[in-house]
């Protein structure tokens, strides 16, 4: 049997004076705190007024349309994540001796550790929102007629457009009940004149309606709470701005209430003796609880496990001293996910 003279000791030390890595000391690490992003869904509402707006109850018969640019925003979904960060207060140093000194220490690329003789756990990321392709807004102007280009008003510009427009409308009419003086052959040649004649029609009514125009983004911030919170503002939602910083009072107020439920998950990895003669520190996280409002009402509760809700504990030292050892910890608490140990077979496991 062969017996593994290992991390001869693990101790806390500051994050000030050693970088993470290794050093002549031994190997210094870090265990991560929790951070949460918010993933906001924001849609901007875009109207531009058509150049024919003042005319537009006069000569399509339309009321109340608006003749100045208008810009809205509004939250219209929302998601949480979360991801480990280097808590600089939880800077540790191991020292691996003997045969454990081959030990393979991973960390992550700000230094906190990920796993010993094992492969660090891989989360799925949250997927940014990828928005549809905007089509090409279409150009109204082009669809004019000749005369209406050449008018010497706005008003009589309007005018004959209007009549375009009711020619259109006389023209498909004309084409559906197969009145028409030049009748397309098949059905197909029919739904494309059909077609051709909407498009050229919405866009001349679009210079008395206007154009509204519909674009979303996604936005994140990220909060790394360490004490409790009560309704306290985190962000705001301004209609004529987007997402504004929190003190801006232009903005609609959403809350953030976060509630320690002091639990924790309790796992026994360790044998009792010998504890902590080596091995690793690690978090026992600590469950909060974080309800999400608008204003007075509730949006969304969620129940996390966060590493700078709980307390450190050294973990392995009796495996480590006896046995290889593999320990996987959760990159987003730091909480222990797998300690094994290479057990030596006993005499007469391999009998048949």
């Amino acid at each position: 049997m062969t017996l593994w003279s290992v991390a001869a000791w693990a101790q806390p030390v500051s994050s000030s004076k050693l970088l993470e890595g290794k050093v002549p000391e031994g190997t210094v690490y870090y265990l991560p705190k929790t951070a949460i992003h918010f993933h906001l869904l924001v849609e901007k509402t875009a109207y531009t007024p058509g150049i024919f707006a003042k005319y537009a109850e006069k000569y399509v018969h339309l009321q109340n349309i608006r003749q100045d640019k208008l810009t809205n925003y509004r939250l219209i979904n929302f998601q949480l994540s979360q991801t480990g960060v280097r808590d600089t207060s939880k800077c540790f140093i191991v020292n691996l001796k003997g045969k454990s000194a081959t030990s393979e220490i991973k960390l992550s690329d700000d230094g906190v550790l990920l796993s010993v003789n094992d492969t660090p756990m891989v989360f799925k990321t949250h997927k940014p929102f990828v928005a549809a392709t905007q089509k090409h807004p279409v150009d109204p102007m082009r669809f004019l007629s000749e005369e209406a280009l050449a008018a010497g008003s706005m008003a009589k510009k309007a005018e004959l457009t209007a009549l375009q427009m009711a020619e259109l409308k006389e023209h498909r009419q004309l084409l559906i009940t197969g009145e028409a003086e030049e009748m397309p052959s098949d059905r197909a040649q029919l739904q494309l004149m059909l077609d051709e004649i909407d498009k050229t029609y919405d866009a001349l009514m679009s210079l008395f309606t206007g154009v509204t125009e519909c674009d979303t983004t996604e936005q994140t911030f990220t909060l790394c709470p360490d004490k409790e919170m009560k309704h306290e503002v985190i962000f705001r939602i301004s209609k004529l701005q987007g997402l504004v910083d929190k003190d801006d009072l232009s903005g609609i107020p959403f809350y953030l209430t976060l509630e320690d439920l002091h639990q924790q998950s309790q796992q026994q990895y360790d044998f009792p003796e010998n504890k902590k003669d080596g091995g690793f520190y690690t978090n026992i996280p600590g469950f909060v609880r974080l309800t999400l409002y608008r204003e007075d009402q509730q949006l969304a509760t969620y129940d996390y496990p966060l590493a700078q809700f709980g307390f450190t504990e050294l973990r392995g030292g009796s495996l480590f001293k006896k046995y290889p050892t593999h320990l996987r910890l959760n990159p987003i608490t730091g909480a222990v996910e797998k300690l094994q140990a290479e057990m030596p077979k006993k005499k007469g496991d391999d009998a048949e």
